[in-house]
């Protein structure tokens, strides 16, 4: 099957981002980049799959964008000519799935960190008060702030 590619352009990095994500939801395409261009804080959003789905996720992605006065430009190329995907867009890398870590693997890589970590950072001391962050002082957090041991030293040095 040939892959068609999409192209939607819009105002900002978080709405570039949100388009994205909907646009991912809204149809079965492959994300293959965001850049930013000149001028204005633009981003491209540069997505590929199949012609329906391609062109499901860009009418997607620009009525989103529009609705919050971001759209720029989008564009879908339907089977586009050979060479095109090659050398206007990268496809995307593999995803490379983990091996899984056996359970006796696990309990010795859990030993080396408690062992590699100093014994100040392996248990974090409670901390109720956060004013004076001091484990030894009964005021609880939203309490009053007489209650603090080291009320009233405030600003001694």
């Amino acid at each position: 099957m040939k892959q068609s590619l999409g192209l939607l352009e819009v105002s900002g990095l978080a709405l570039a981002i949100s388009c994205a994500d909907v646009m991912a939801k809204a149809a079965s395409i492959t994300l293959v980049g965001l850049e930013k261009t000149n001028g204005s804080g633009w981003m491209m959003i540069k997505i590929i799959g199949d012609v329906a789905s391609v062109q499901a996720a860009i009418s997607t992605g620009a009525s989103f964008a529009d609705l919050r006065d971001g759209l720029i430009a989008h564009s879908v190329i339907a089977r586009p000519g050979e060479g095109i995907l090659t050398h206007g867009v990268v496809e995307p890398a593999p995803v490379i799935v983990p091996t899984p870590v056996v359970a006796e693997d696990r309990a010795e890589e859990e030993k080396y960190e408690e062992e590699a970590l100093p014994a100040a950072l392996q248990e974090p001391e409670l901390i109720s008060c956060n004013l004076c962050l001091d484990p030894a002082c009964p005021r609880q957090k939203g309490e009053s702030r007489s209650l603090c041991l080291h009320a009233g030293k405030r600003g001694e040095a």
